[in-house]
């Protein structure tokens, strides 16, 4: 089955099969993303879950769909931020912050300086705006073209080019001032 085919099965007859191709197709890059976004495994899991059941029931609403993953992702990336925004919110009550970032690598001595620069990459990361920081994890994480950027966003290729350089600004002076 292709993609194509699967979309079709989902569009027509909301076929279960055709969506579960589609599930299986494209979990780990929408759990990825979702944990960039997020930065916790179990917040990611539950929007990706959150997201494919409402992209399930949508589907048969739309008239065409050429490629699946980029409306998937705008679905996913809603989430993302949702849940963003909740945390924040219940965070600032809390001032309580989780850090679950598991490393799975033999040496110790590695492992705490994996676990250090990426503690600094992600806490800089956190500190810019939602924009920022999704366009750079597409970017420099994902490592998607402009051209997947600007479809998976659903703006310009010339945006893409301007939020990269104002993202990078914002994260180079956030890092040096750290």
């Amino acid at each position: 089955m292709t993609e194509k085919q699967a979309i079709a099965l989902c569009l027509k007859h909301r076929d279960p099969v055709g969506f579960d191709y589609l599930f299986r197709q494209f979990r780990r890059e929408a759990f990825y993303h979702a944990y960039a976004l997020l930065a916790n495994e179990s917040d990611a899991a539950d929007a990706c879950q959150d997201a494919f059941s409402s992209a399930f029931a949508n589907m048969p609403r739309l008239k065409k769909l050429d490629r699946f993953y980029p409306w998937f992702y705008r679905i996913l990336r809603n989430r993302c931020l949702n849940l963003l925004g909740r945390k924040r919110t219940r965070d600032r009550y809390a001032q309580a912050r989780s850090g679950d970032e598991a490393f799975h690598i033999d040496d110790p001595k590695q492992q705490l300086e994996n676990r250090e620069a990426s503690e600094q990459v992600w806490k800089q990361l956190d500190q810019l705006k939602s924009k920022h920081r999704e366009i750079l994890v597409l970017k420099y994480i994902h490592e998607f073209s402009y051209d997947e950027i600007s479809e998976t966003l659903d703006i310009p290729r010339g945006t893409v080019m301007s939020r990269l350089y104002q993202a990078r600004s914002a994260f180079r002076e956030a890092y040096t001032h750290e």
